[in-house]
């Protein structure tokens, strides 16, 4: 099963661009709030791309919020979580 990891989403009311052609020095994936952008680090396998698109939204959610508490932790246990649902019940193509 795979997810569409598509070159943007809405967020927030706000147009994020999806980049996925970028190696990122040993990072999966980060959210950069100014430029409206997601990386995504093209040499981990999909099925972390997926994960990791998930972990980057709730950054930007969490952002959206007026939050600027780092949650990383509760954000990496939560992104893994929904990606583990979504996979298990065949809720990606």
């Amino acid at each position: 099963l795979r997810m569409k990891i598509p070159k943007q989403l809405k967020i927030g009311g706000h147009i994020v661009k999806i980049i996925t052609h970028l190696e990122l020095d040993g990072k999966n994936g980060e959210t950069l709030w100014k430029s409206n952008e997601i990386k995504i680090c093209k040499t981990i396998p999909q099925s972390q791309k997926e994960s990791t698109l998930i972990h980057e939204i709730f950054h930007m959610l969490n952002t959206t919020l007026g939050d600027n508490t780092d949650h990383h932790a509760l954000i990496d246990s939560l992104s893994e979580q929904i990606y583990q649902v979504l996979s298990d019940n065949k809720l990606l193509k």
